[in-house]
């Protein structure tokens, strides 16, 4: 009978022990916000839960990645959105120098205005981000070109370096999100010579023709600066395509963003109604544990003995 009342006994105040740790778990799930803080907490849940955290730092990481280049591609896209509207007013220059009855005094100074858009031309290929030139290609600490009236196309080319940059979306697609100076403004034929729409020469050739009033030289240089501004629209629409590919895959990753971290809240985030609740019996059991103790019988080993042993 003395054994099997200290073997009740212990069994009381491991149940006591194990409903206080359980009271301490669920208030420290509610004072956290986290149901789940070492790995013993859900040990079928942590594989789970590290491959979701997994997965938000990768998003995360695209994300921030995608936003930089969204404001390096943007940068790209202005400073062609400018050499655009430059050649339109080269093209207006060479319409206004064409004609017999041009003087050599107005195709003089309609040569310096060329001459300033070839040097705002330069000035847009040197376009730099976050100290970083956006048409350098794997080069960007250096401009690719430098103006040089001397020159055939009015520039030195200063680098060649291709532009390899890959970007990554959530779903692991990469796509190329720039290119060079050299394919943007100094097209080339295969054999290295300029080719037709070559920007800078265009826009050069102009303004050698118009300084010598050369009536054919001009005409030519119309056809070539139309040419350049049908090119330069080619390029605008490269890095309009861009735009939306990164604004696409940014919403993609916003969505994989929200997917991952509302998983990861329905395993690891305490329900603060429910555990609520469960406190609450957890402290009622605890409560009615110490009161039908109270009422147990105290018999010892003295109780079975008569007075005076």
């Amino acid at each position: 009978m003395i054994q099997y009342t200290g073997a009740v006994s212990q069994q009381f105040l491991t149940n006591l022990q194990f409903l206080q740790q359980q009271m301490a778990t669920t208030q420290n799930q509610i004072s956290s916000g986290t149901q789940i803080s070492q790995p013993s907490d859900a040990p079928n849940s942590l594989g789970d839960v590290l491959q979701l955290e997994s997965d938000l730092g990768n998003v995360t990481q695209v994300t921030s990645n995608l936003n930089l280049v969204q404001g390096e591609v943007n940068s790209a896209e202005s400073a062609l959105e400018s050499a655009t509207q430059l050649l339109d007013q080269a093209a207006s220059i060479a319409a206004q120098g064409t004609g017999s009855t041009v003087s050599a005094a107005t195709n003089s100074a309609l040569s310096e205005q060329a001459g300033g858009i070839l040097s705002s031309l330069v000035a847009a290929s040197q376009t730099q981000f976050n100290g970083t030139y956006v048409f350098s290609g794997d080069q960007p600490t250096s401009p690719s070109y430098q103006l040089d009236l001397s020159s055939p196309n009015g520039v030195d080319q200063l680098i060649t370096a291709p532009a390899t940059q890959l970007i990554q979306d959530a779903s692991g697609i990469t796509f190329g999100v720039s290119e060079t100076a050299q394919v943007i403004f100094d097209n080339r034929n295969p054999d290295g010579s300029l080719a037709s729409n070559n920007v800078f020469a265009a826009v050069n050739n102009l303004r050698v023709a118009l300084a010598n009033n050369d009536q054919a030289g001009i005409a030519a240089a119309v056809a070539s600066v139309q040419s350049a501004q049908s090119y330069m629209s080619q390029q605008l629409a490269f890095y309009g395509g861009i735009q939306d590919k990164i604004a696409n895959a940014l919403d993609v990753a916003q969505k994989f963003q929200l997917q991952d971290q509302t998983s990861l809240s329905q395993l690891k985030d305490t329900n603060e109604a429910a555990a609520t609740v469960d406190l609450s019996q957890e402290q009622n059991s605890y409560q009615a544990a110490i009161e039908a103790e109270s009422t147990l019988p105290k018999t010892s080993l003295f109780s079975y003995l008569g007075p005076g042993a």
